[in-house]
């Protein structure tokens, strides 16, 4: 499993946390689901991730890079995750 710690400026791009409402401090995961497959996704810095519960909205990547694009691609993710989750507190 690969980890990075990102930090993105202050913008409107990035879909806030709805349990503290970051949207600048997140963690990058890179984990291998398979003998050839990777899932890629973001953690908010507070451990929320909205993809938990359901992984169809994690980047699939082969060698499970945590580059710029796949950050980006993650980040995405992320905003496409959080438009189709009800979240509860």
């Amino acid at each position: 499993m690969r980890k990075k710690d990102v930090s993105l400026k202050p913008n409107a791009i990035v879909t806030p946390c709805p349990q503290c409402g970051n949207n600048t401090d997140f963690r990058v995961v890179a984990e291998r689901v398979a003998v050839d497959g990777c899932e890629v996704y973001v953690e908010c810095c507070c451990g929320f991730d909205p993809t938990a519960e359901n992984t169809d909205y994690r980047l699939e990547d082969a060698m499970g890079y945590v580059d710029l694009g796949n950050i980006q691609q993650a980040l995405r993710c992320w905003n496409e995750a959080l438009a189709h989750t009800v979240v509860i507190h």
